[in-house]
């Protein structure tokens, strides 16, 4: 009587297995990701270094930061690959972002070791292939609006990024 119930129940399986309905699937439709540029970061790129910018402007006036009276505090996320074969150092010190009024700004040293902490851009030396950068920070007259951010060092390195003229910044 086991063997009896034991291949029944071989046959059942095997029967309930191959009825099951056989569907040919597509593949699923590609990712537009792949056709579009990342709209999160504006990018630019030299002989040995890349440059991604968070497109972003990030206003910080209403955390209650002091500053300057007329101004406000932005922060920006700057990142610097190294794709060159050599170790090349980078530093906030050589990022510069221009309003539309023409007016030249260095981050604020200060608010950003300050505010940012670990994720603040520090100086180092980037060896090939990796990538560093972090938040700066930029006290701006009231009303200002961004219009570039370059990054010039020593070596001459260039590379400048145009934000959108309607440039969103969030609180």
């Amino acid at each position: 009587m086991k063997k009896l119930f034991t291949l029944l129940l071989c046959s059942l399986i095997l029967i309930s297995a191959g009825c099951g309905k056989t569907e040919t699937k597509n593949p699923p439709p590609a990712s537009d990701t792949e056709k579009k540029a990342d709209t999160a970061h504006l990018t630019a790129a030299d002989k040995e270094f890349k440059m991604s910018v968070s497109k972003e402007i990030r206003s910080l006036t209403a955390m209650n930061i002091s500053t300057k009276d007329g101004y406000d505090v932005v922060s920006i996320l700057v990142a610097i690959e190294n794709v060159s074969k050599d170790n090349v150092p980078i530093s906030p010190d050589f990022v510069t972002l221009k309003t539309s009024d023409g007016t030249e700004y260095k981050y604020s040293q200060e608010l950003t070791r300050k505010i940012t902490s670990k994720s603040a851009f520090k100086e180092v030396v980037l060896p090939p292939d990796y990538r560093g950068g972090g938040l700066l920070l930029f006290e701006l007259k009231k009303d200002s609006i961004p219009e570039t951010l370059t990054y010039k060092d020593d070596s001459n390195h260039e590379m400048t990024v145009q934000f959108p003229s309607k440039t969103k910044t969030s609180v």
